[in-house]
């Protein structure tokens, strides 16, 4: 029984945002409180490695959840192969006028106007600090700029080195669409010099610290097929570790129910399934599977999570599928794609990586 599912109607009774927030409270103070509500179950065809780090599976919790990485280890306790938290700013910052987070409850989806919003980098480093002890899993360390920060090379340089040897991995945040010209470093002419800054400062730490930390870029999913293949040209000819495919949608489909669908910011859940998965395999066929991908976006069961693999994620993120289903999802989804990969005579989950887009 999905014991989530009796106190949803009580907590989306509460806006959006403030259930978060008491949510994020309940795993910051409670933390052995968790258990129980969940179960972490260990599949060995779902074992993986990349980037010669071990995942004890491909699911992991996508950035924005955790912003001020708070709740590290009760989220640990849910069965996730990896956290990734943030995003986090060089300053703290207040993000957008509210209300800027809105469900779409016919549409299992959500649409945010966040901005960034976070309690700034020594605050974070603080609470990671903490709770280095008891990880228990990889922690992927989301970054993005200031509002009001010019030279946004800068800030992503400043978070670089802060977080470079406290990380299993650094996710760059260049697409959020809830931050004013932040998506223009996408664009060719601005992305190439962009990566090539970040990736030499990440050689100079990697030789400082002896420390391999690999570097991933989050990419937009409204991005037009020519701006696709360049941004895989770029990333090659950078050497990024990785791609994050991707953040959320401005696009609207016309076929949303939900009042909430006007709303101005990013959508994610199920309605950007379709769009994303879509994004993966080109960029997955762009860089010949050179470069592994974690796909996110519209993940609410294995069999989303197995065609993503299938597109040529290596591992996958969700979030606003928890809003629905609650953590009880992630031993629900481990379990059927267990299934899924015995039934396909596979051996591990690496197996069917790619498998749509050859």
């Amino acid at each position: 029984m999905n014991i989530y599912k009796i106190f949803r109607p009580l907590i989306f009774k509460f806006d959006a945002e403030v259930a978060h927030n008491l949510v994020i409270k309940f795993l910051k103070f409670m933390p052995k409180a968790v258990t129980l509500f969940c179960y972490n179950r260990h599949y060995e065809n779902l074992q993986t490695k990349l980037w010669d780090i071990d995942f004890a599976n491909p699911i992991g919790i996508a950035a924005g959840f955790d912003k001020n990485a708070e709740a590290i280890n009760a989220l640990s306790k849910f069965g996730f192969g990896f956290l990734e938290i943030g995003t986090v700013t060089p300053r703290e910052q207040i993000g957008n006028a509210k209300p800027r987070l809105f469900r779409l409850c016919e549409d299992e989806a959500v649409i945010n106007r966040l901005g960034f919003n976070n309690l700034g980098s020594e605050n974070f480093a603080k609470n990671l600090e903490k709770a280095a002890p008891k990880i228990s899993c990889a922690l992927g360390v989301n970054i993005g700029k200031n509002k009001d920060t010019e030279d946004m090379l800068a800030d992503y340089l400043v978070l670089l080195t802060k977080f470079y040897a406290k990380a299993t991995y650094i996710a760059v945040n260049i697409s959020s669409p809830n931050l004013k010209n932040l998506r223009d470093l996408q664009s060719g002419e601005r992305l190439d010099p962009f990566l090539s800054k970040i990736m030499q400062k990440k050689n100079e730490l990697k030789n400082f610290c002896k420390k391999n930390v690999p570097i991933l870029l989050k990419i937009a999913p409204d991005l037009t097929l020519e701006e696709q293949e360049k941004i895989a040209e770029i990333a090659i000819k950078n050497k990024v570790d990785g791609l994050i495919i991707s953040n959320t949608t401005i696009f609207r489909d016309p076929n949303l129910k939900s009042k909430n669908a006007v709303e101005i910011g990013g959508l994610s859940g199920k309605p950007l399934l379709e769009k994303s998965n879509q994004v993966l395999k080109n960029i997955y066929k762009f860089t010949e599977g050179k470069i592994p991908i974690i796909g996110v976006g519209g993940i609410s069961s294995a069999a989303d999570v197995y065609e993503k693999i299938k597109c040529g994620a290596s591992l996958v993120q969700i979030y606003s599928a928890f809003v629905y289903e609650g953590f009880g999802l992630v031993e629900k989804i481990k379990k059927d794609l267990s299934e899924m990969i015995k039934k396909d005579s596979l051996k591990n989950i690496s197996q069917a990586v790619g498998f749509y887009s050859k």
